[in-house]
């Protein structure tokens, strides 16, 4: 059995996990991919964006988000 947040475990040097018991990392953005705690950082790949499709939508959208937090759009 594996336990979820297993799969996170090389991101802790970022400290990204919330408080709670699960140790999950709270997620936000339009497709869900941008880290709550540091917006700069987009999870691409893990949850709704984890399936092919899912991922190259997920992709597209965090670029956007990045170039507007950015100022570059």
């Amino acid at each position: 059995m594996h336990r979820l947040s297993q799969f996170l475990d090389h991101l802790a040097p970022l400290m990204l996990r919330g408080p709670d018991a699960e140790g999950g990392i709270v997620m936000t953005g339009r497709l869900a991919t941008q880290v709550a705690s540091d917006p700069q950082i987009h999870l691409v790949g893990y949850g709704p964006s984890a399936s092919t499709i899912g991922a190259n939508r997920a992709g597209r959208a965090a670029a956007s988000e990045l170039l507007a937090s950015l100022a570059l759009r």
